[in-house]
């Protein structure tokens, strides 16, 4: 009788990894650990421990999330209609506001996705950005009472910036960029709804 001989198949996937199991991963490397070690110890596969090389996830998307996150949850306090108790039905008007923010190509947030990731498929990143929306809203219920946005952002005069912090000032630039993009999207996306509305009529 003839002995088939099996080859195991080495897995091509990235398997996904929480905070504590990436700070293991690093202090065992860091102690001298090859990634075999490790993949054997914590029954991760071998590719996934050679891919990490640091605690933090770096995200692509960082950017655009914070934005969509700002934008989403602004939209939601300025629409005091919104049942923001109804979990279910807060989530899906959130779900399709992002969607179609970020598959609109006239959408002002698309300047935000990486190049190389607009045709993706991007279900997973508009998950996070949709449950991020609707825990900062269900965090700040007492926003929905007393709302005051004016004083959110805020550039500072150059006759009162201080010499000695140049860091600081690029990133109040890029944050008001962001602001831009963000009050943009909604005026666009108010006016959209304006004008299906009066369709229905």
């Amino acid at each position: 009788m003839e002995k088939k001989s099996f080859r195991a198949k080495r897995s091509k996937r990235y398997e996904v990894t929480t905070s504590e199991e990436r700070a293991t991963i690093i202090e065992m490397k860091n102690n001298g650990a090859t990634c075999k070690e490790i993949s054997l110890v914590l029954k991760k596969n071998i590719k996934t421990i050679q891919s990490i090389k640091s605690i933090e996830k770096r995200s692509e998307y960082g950017e655009l999330k914070k934005a969509l996150i700002q934008f989403g949850y602004e939209w939601v306090i300025q629409n005091k209609n919104l049942e923001i108790e109804n979990i279910r039905r807060l989530t899906k008007i959130v779900n399709r506001l992002i969607k179609e923010q970020l598959t609109s190509k006239s959408s002002e947030f698309q300047k935000l996705i990486p190049e190389h990731k607009k045709l993706s498929n991007k279900r997973r990143i508009i998950q996070q950005i949709v449950d991020s929306i609707v825990q900062k809203v269900l965090n700040n219920r007492q926003v929905f009472e007393t709302p005051d946005l004016t004083n959110q952002f805020k550039i500072i005069p150059k006759e009162e910036e201080p010499d000695n912090q140049n860091i600081e000032q690029q990133l109040l630039i890029r944050q008001f960029t962001i602001l831009q993009i963000i009050n943009y999207a909604y005026t666009q996306f108010m006016r959209s709804v304006d004008q299906q509305n009066d369709h229905k009529i």
